[in-house]
């Protein structure tokens, strides 16, 4: 059984009236008539092959938020429909008309008008969403560098994701302004100097190129969803914030379609839509962080699956703590001659991307504990790609910057000074001194794709051994980590 509906990619500009009338005029010799004309989808329905004449025509004082085509619409609608054009559709400013006549009059015929129309639509819709989604693109980009280092960039994929979501769409803002531009500065000299009116490129490749871009952002989302090395907290957050921003969209779109129905004005119904997407914008982001800090509290959300929350009672007060009994790749025990102790909260979170892998470890001894026992903390980050090995580590020596008020308040060292890398069997080897050049027992260690931060600070001040450096080099320059 053929089906009688059909949808298909809209792969035009919104200006290109040439195009668009081209395209519908081939699909009807192919059995298909325009039904509807979205901004995403083509809808179509079966009917007869046939020769159509279509017309693309913009009515410059159309709204999206109008509850019905104004008078002056309508009557327009009735004179095209007095010389053979039948309303086939609209889309805001967009009239798509249809002929069966062979050598139908055309619907407008002064070419200078037709370029101010086609400018007059632009400027009301396409041109300023373009513009404004320009600006968020640039404000965005500029507000993630600034928060975030390259290694969390490489870490956080959803801030990798953020960060490529927003530069396709400048990428995309900034072709359709210029090509609209472009178009518009030709076709108003041609129709005042030679009296034509300058069909626009349709530039079909630039159209899928736009769906190879959200195919890519697609699979990001699920190589993000579905990385085995996040946590369960990460995969119900990127979830949610998903659903959510789909609801928003939905609720804004709604609610325009709502008060269309409901006969608010235009400028009423688009006041309320903006009030709609500000508020829901902050209630969304407002939620999406609360529950971020909620999930972050339970350990079984984020990966441990053998953690405990104990309760103890100091000075009158009940405290609780979060106990941890994860597989370290490293130990204090390994390090020393101590026997195995119950006593330690050992815990490991893993993040990261293909890109780069963070382990953040941490044998601790808990705070209800009074035991002077050392503590070991340490983080390795395993590079993904040879090339991103340099940026990864010029990060670890960029001074901490704190501003105030737009000027620089205080400056605080990356503090990293060259060691002796060869008993660490490393590359590179820094140690930590703080602004009075006093050495700290933390250290920075370069391998060939690893680099590792460990800290031996509570260990009475003491040195590491040429064993101990020996063992760490072995274990995590180069060893299993999980």
């Amino acid at each position: 059984m053929k089906r009688k509906k059909y949808r298909e990619l809209n792969l035009y500009s919104y200006y290109d009236h040439a195009g668009i009338a081209r395209h519908l005029e081939d699909m009807a010799r192919q059995g298909w008539q325009l039904e509807k004309a979205g901004g995403t989808f083509f809808t179509y329905r079966r009917c007869d092959p046939a020769e159509l004449h279509y017309a693309v025509v913009y009515f410059p004082k159309a709204s999206q938020f109008d509850p019905e085509p104004p008078a002056e619409q309508r009557e327009f609608w009735e004179l095209c429909k007095a010389t053979g054009w039948e309303l086939v559709t609209s889309r805001y400013q967009m009239q798509i008309f249809c002929n069966p006549a062979k050598d139908p009059t055309p619907i407008e015929t002064d070419p200078v008008v037709q370029v101010e129309n086609v400018r007059t639509a632009m400027k009301k819709g396409a041109v300023r969403g373009n513009w404004a989604v320009l600006i968020c693109s640039c404000l965005q980009i500029w507000l993630q560098f600034r928060t975030y280092s390259i290694r969390d960039f490489l870490t956080q994929g959803f801030a990798l994701l953020v960060v490529l979501v927003w530069l396709l769409l400048g990428i995309n803002a900034i072709v359709e302004l210029a090509a609209y531009h472009l178009w518009y500065r030709k076709a108003k000299a041609a129709a005042r100097e030679e009296g034509v009116l300058l069909s626009p490129h349709s530039r079909r490749w630039w159209q899928i190129l736009r769906i190879f871009f959200v195919v890519i952002i697609t699979i990001n989302l699920l190589i993000l969803y579905l990385d085995p090395s996040h946590s369960p907290s990460t995969r119900m957050i990127t979830l949610v914030s998903l659903f959510c921003y789909t609801a928003l969209i939905l609720i804004i779109y709604g609610s325009r379609q709502l008060m269309k129905k409901k006969g608010f004005s235009a400028e009423a119904n688009m006041g309320l839509n903006i009030l709609i997407a500000i508020v829901g914008t902050f209630v969304l982001m407002g939620g999406l962080i609360w529950m971020s800090f909620r999930v972050a509290d339970d350990p079984s959300l984020n990966g441990h699956q053998n953690a405990e929350t104990i309760s103890y009672t100091r000075e009158g007060r009940t405290y609780t703590y979060d106990f941890y009994r994860d597989d370290l790749p490293l130990t204090v025990e390994d390090l020393s001659d101590m026997e195995p102790d119950p006593d330690y909260s050992r815990r490991m979170d893993v993040s990261g991307t293909p890109l780069l892998r963070e382990y953040d470890i941490r044998q601790v001894i808990p705070y209800y504990s009074y035991s002077d026992a050392p503590e070991l903390t340490y983080t390795v980050w395993e590079v993904g790609i040879s090339s991103l090995y340099g940026p990864v580590k010029n990060s670890f020596f960029k001074d901490t910057v704190y501003t105030f008020h737009g000027q620089i308040d205080f400056v605080i060292p990356h503090g990293w000074v060259a060691a002796d890398a060869a008993p660490w069997g490393a590359l590179d080897a820094y140690q930590y001194h703080d602004e009075d050049g006093q050495p700290y027992g933390s250290y920075l260690l370069c391998y060939d794709s690893r680099f590792v931060e460990i800290s031996f600070d509570a260990w009475n001040a003491a040195p590491p051994t040429a064993e101990q450096m020996t063992l760490v080099g072995k274990v995590l320059g180069s060893g299993p980590l999980s």
